[in-house]
């Protein structure tokens, strides 16, 4: 006990101090006071495959290229901070209704954590913020949590369909990424009371730079087609018939981006307006329309040749998802694709995009730490 006694009268004096210079707008504004010891410093991860960084090497991911910002900028290369993941591929904010029957009829509570490349929507971003609560002696020793959630409740195969409503999807937006979003928000400030919450937001998908040839292989590939019929979907007569559709995945793409982004901050004020202090902030992506899939300047995993995902964890998790897949899916009867998870990682951010979202996490995130860093 006397370590936190002591870290929460530091914090409680770095508090004071602020507020006795800068007044009251020192509290509007959220200049939390972290530890001054990266042994200190707890940051926990939770949400969905964009968090997690789907495809990417340990040392790419940007929540971990975060945490060297942190290590090296915030606390001078003194130590290392605590990183706790909870994230993993394909996470609901909540299970469905018809997601949880079908786990409680296996005999499955939806809390098991499988291979995180593996895109399963359980367990939940709402459960994983219980099992990571449970798992500190003190919940409120956590200072930082990066958070995505709300795209694999909608999914993009979903969001992309050109034969789908596009007033149904901004329904869906509003229920996931306002609605769900600030419900999970209010659970997590409450799970842990001092921390601050960086909620990442998403990017353009299929854009006017992806290419119609792109799409349509990419496609067929996702599904498997035969090899035989792939050149009579893909030439150039055919990719005139494709090409309303192309333009109606560019317009869906393009309300899911533009609305999660409305929704998403709107869930971040939503918390913040409940609060004395700023207990969220929302991280919006530079991602542009030429950084979309498939584009010349794209920051986004495509798929290879022959099939094959370009992202670096594709061969490894081809393996896992063969081994799991079939099994969940004779059990739960659920709708699971082997080959969808083994092309997890398209669309998703690359080495380069990853860098990118770590250095906009950084400049968001700076003018909460009461000094001047340097964001690489």
């Amino acid at each position: 006990m006397e370590k936190y006694s002591r870290r929460n009268f530091l914090k409680s004096l770095g508090a004071i101090t602020v507020a006795a210079f800068a007044g009251r707008s020192a509290f509007s504004s959220a200049l939390f006071t972290f530890p001054p010891k990266a042994e200190d410093f707890n940051l926990l991860v939770v949400g969905d495959s964009l968090i997690w960084g789907q495809g990417l090497r340990e040392e790419d991911k940007f929540y971990n290229l975060t945490k060297n910002w942190l290590e090296k900028e915030i606390f001078g290369g003194n130590g290392e901070i605590n990183l706790k993941i909870k994230a993993h591929s394909g996470a609901r904010i909540s299970l469905h209704d018809y997601e949880r029957t079908a786990l409680e009829d296996a005999g499955k509570d939806g809390t098991k954590f499988y291979y995180p490349e593996i895109n399963l929507s359980f367990p939940s971003i709402k459960t994983q913020i219980e099992l990571a609560r449970k798992s500190y002696d003190d919940p409120a020793d956590v200072d930082l949590i990066l958070l995505s959630g709300g795209v694999a409740d909608i999914t993009v195969s979903h969001i992309l369909n050109p034969f789908k409503s596009n007033e149904e999807l901004r329904k869906q937006i509003t229920e996931y990424c306002f609605e769900g979003m600030s419900a999970l928000l209010k659970n997590t400030a409450q799970a842990f009371p001092k921390a601050l919450i960086a909620v990442v937001g998403y990017y353009p998908i299929i854009t006017s730079h992806t290419p119609m040839k792109k799409i349509v292989n990419d496609v067929a590939e996702t599904y498997d087609s035969p090899r035989w019929i792939k050149p009579l979907l893909n030439n150039k007569l055919s990719r005139q018939f494709f090409r309303r559709y192309r333009r109606k995945m560019i317009n869906r793409s393009r309300i899911w981006y533009e609305g999660s982004t409305i929704e998403l901050k709107k869930s971040v004020e939503n918390l913040t307006a409940k609060h004395d202090t700023q207990r969220a902030v929302f991280i919006e992506l530079p991602f542009k329309e030429e950084n979309g899939y498939g584009a010349k300047n794209t920051l986004l995993w495509n798929v290879a040749k022959k099939g094959r995902g370009a992202d670096d964890l594709y061969e490894e998790r081809k393996i896992e998802c063969r081994e799991t897949i079939p099994a969940l899916r004779e059990k739960t009867n659920l709708k699971l694709r082997t080959r969808v998870c083994e092309l997890a990682g398209i669309g998703h951010p690359n080495a380069a995009g990853a860098k990118i979202i770590a250095q906009t996490i950084a400049k968001n995130l700076q003018p909460f730490f009461q000094k001047d860093v340097k964001i690489n």
